[in-house]
């Protein structure tokens, strides 16, 4: 897999945007990659600027991007004050690239990310336990929307990731997921676990009177047919990460199956059980993992994840890279 060239993180000069701040610099210092940080001035906060001080809208522009800047370099000071690993220096350069423009922010970021093509964009994300819900209006559409691989990194995570989780349901999309997360495990030294989560019928389901016209007057035996379905994935997940062998074989891992009800929250429960601080996955496959992250359920699950998420986009069919996706997005 290429190293990462270029990398967005997006800065609403918030606790939680350090956390982006840091995380996306040091591994654009890792990858040897740019970083590029831009902030988003919502066109109505220039307005009450300007109603207030009654400065011209020039005047007050040029002021309000350089107080933005200040804020965001003194962020990166002090975030490189705070990693052992980093220096203020390199958190000092990697903002010297900020951006602040005016429009709504899930535009700009787009826009930041098509100029750049960009590898990765990088948003913060307060924790559940303070806020009592998950990520904010901004990132669950910067999920749907923003063509690139996207990381939500959690304002109380600093530093290297110890425990990554890869949720797979063996599409083309959640083989980069897991390709991702063990090049994640080599780069931070962590322990990686590869899960399936597989959702087992309802014993309330049944078809018994030829409903479906496919048996006639034969009751589909479910939880038979489950059973033998159940027993083929561990070997069927064995199978599908061999051609990553090379690489698993220099890092702590374990591959598994694991149950659950519905498959989103059992991402989230699986992640909490394992102490899992990262994520890995595809925003869209066989499961709709698309839809149990950033469809009508993504409040609700978002919010149960206790980690940050690394979710890897669906690659286009056609199209240079950095084009907006297709279908249902």
């Amino acid at each position: 897999m290429n190293p990462l060239s270029n990398i967005v993180v997006g800065l609403d000069l918030t606790t939680s945007s350090r956390g982006a701040l840091g995380q996306a610099s040091r591994i654009a210092a890792r990858n040897d990659a740019v970083l590029h940080a831009i902030h988003a001035i919502e066109p109505s906060v220039v307005d009450e600027v300007l109603a207030f001080v009654g400065l011209g809208r020039e005047q007050s522009w040029v002021a309000m991007r350089s107080r933005a800047r200040e804020i965001a370099q003194r962020a990166a000071e002090e975030i490189g004050g705070e990693d052992a690993g980093r220096s203020a220096a390199l958190a000092t350069a990697a903002c010297g690239q900020v951006d602040v423009e005016v429009g709504a922010p899930l535009d700009v970021l787009t826009r930041a990310v098509d100029a750049h093509q960009a590898d990765l964009l990088v948003l913060g994300v307060s924790s559940p336990q303070r806020t009592g819900r998950g990520p904010g209006p901004v990132a669950t559409a910067c999920l749907r929307h923003v063509p690139t691989n996207v990381l939500l990194a959690r304002e109380d995570h600093v530093g290297a990731y110890s425990s990554v989780v890869a949720c797979t349901d063996f599409s083309e999309t959640s083989f980069r997921a897991v390709e991702m997360a063990v090049r994640v495990a080599r780069f931070d030294d962590a322990a990686l676990r590869v899960v399936h989560i597989a959702t087992p019928p309802s014993p309330d389901l049944d078809y018994s009177g030829d409903p479906l016209g496919l048996w006639p007057s034969q009751p589909i035996q479910f939880m038979e047919s489950w059973n033998a379905y159940r027993a083929s994935l561990g070997p069927r997940l064995v199978d599908f990460v061999k051609p990553l062998s090379a690489e698993l074989s220099t890092i702590e891992f374990k591959l598994e199956i694991s149950e659950h009800g519905h498959y989103g929250k059992g991402i989230a429960a699986y992640a909490r059980e394992h102490g899992a601080d990262l994520l890995v996955l595809g925003n869209q496959g066989r499961a709709n993992l698309h839809y149990a992250l950033v469809g009508s359920t993504a409040e609700r699950v978002l919010a149960e994840l206790p980690c940050s998420a690394l979710v890897i986009k669906q690659v286009q069919a056609s199209g240079p890279k950095g084009t907006r996706p297709s279908g249902d997005e």
